[in-house]
């Protein structure tokens, strides 16, 4: 098997079936290094090889519930497009002034980070996830490593290390989103901000679909779940209080919508509209195969039908103009400052 089609993978072992359920069809996958992988200024990135797990046809990566093959990769990259929009053309909400290292935690096919990286050129940018999908050809200031954010022992970068730790759609990837807003406290210089970007319950989205309760139970059995598995899927992790008992200051939470489907009026929003419906409707088998099989032990063909009744209902509703005016995505931005720094006025006259 190959990723992106420039390396090849090796089986090394299948496993039989998954206690409490049907056949989990899993196969681990070792990816060994490839000719192009000192390329540029990715460090660390390729000391060792990366295991994979093949499950129902779909790769994936550790625990993590989210698939990374190819078709995942290409969803995401589409996605990242979508946020720009959303944010008006900007990869950061909070002012940096004169940043010298900036963290991206579960930086994936690492868009953010690159184009973090251009944005400033003078900063060292890090993106770190458990999979390697990363391009070897980036910015000078931009490198990949491969790491566990939950690993035991905590991070392995010095205290007051960054300016800005940056996660984004990142819901049900840890066991304890406290845990990682201490460690990001931890390893923020005093002034450094985090910031955590990610979707809401989805609450206004399911008002479109009226008496037809199949999405919202589809919903629900996917936070069942993955709260089963100890990395529940849920919105609580945006909420400001969170930080604030930590210790952070200055925490602000926003809510933004991304428009679903193409009503529109706006060119630009409606062509927007109609990209992230594409990845909504991509992704609806990337979210729910791994925990629906695993976690609840369903049969593959059941998940992949009910995700086939899914897109169709979606579909119905959101290319329907009239239905779906106003329909949404609604996104969350939380963000807080380690106390210490400069004093926010002087940020707010000299940033970027």
């Amino acid at each position: 098997m190959s990723d992106g089609g420039d390396r090849e993978e090796r089986e090394e072992r299948v496993y039989g079936d998954f206690e409490g359920g049907g056949a989990a069809a899993r196969t681990v996958y070792h990816q060994p290094l490839g000719d192009q992988d000192t390329v540029n200024s990715t460090q660390s990135l390729y000391d060792s090889d990366i295991t994979y797990f093949m499950i129902h046809g779909r790769r994936y990566c550790k625990d993590y519930y989210m698939p990374n093959d190819q078709e995942e990769q290409d969803r995401t990259e589409i996605l990242h497009t979508v946020y720009l929009y959303l944010f008006d053309q900007q990869l950061t909400t909070v002012r940096l002034q004169n940043p010298t290292k900036i963290l991206d935690v579960g930086t994936g096919t690492g868009e953010w980070a690159m184009a973090m990286g251009d944005e400033y050129p003078d900063a060292e940018i890090i993106g770190t996830d458990i999979a390697k999908i990363q391009p070897s050809a980036v910015p000078l200031n931009v490198f990949f490593e491969i790491d566990d954010a939950e690993e035991e022992g905590g991070w392995t970068w010095p205290e007051d290390e960054f300016d800005l730790i940056h996660f984004r759609t990142m819901t049900g990837a840890f066991r304890s989103w406290e845990e990682m807003y201490k460690l990001s406290f931890k390893h923020l210089k005093p002034g450094g901000w985090i910031e955590v970007i990610d979707f809401d319950d989805h609450g206004q989205l399911l008002s479109y679909f009226g008496p037809d309760n199949t999405i919202a139970e589809w919903f629900r059995a996917i936070a069942e779940a993955t709260r089963l598995s100890g990395r529940p899927r849920t919105s609580s992790h945006l909420e400001p209080e969170v930080l604030e008992r930590l210790g952070y200051v200055d925490v602000k939470q926003t809510t933004h919508m991304i428009p679903f489907g193409n009503w529109p009026t706006d060119p630009e929003a409606q062509s927007i509209g109609k990209h992230f419906l594409i990845t909504q409707l991509c992704g609806v088998e990337a979210i729910c195969l791994r925990p629906l099989t695993e976690g609840l032990g369903w049969d593959p063909k059941k998940v992949r039908k009910i995700c086939q009744t899914i897109v169709d209902k979606t579909r119905v509703v959101a290319l329907d103009p009239t239905k779906a005016s106003g329909m949404g995505f609604h996104v969350k931005c939380l963000t807080g400052r380690k106390p210490g720094g400069p004093p926010i006025e002087a940020m707010e006259n000299g940033s970027a």
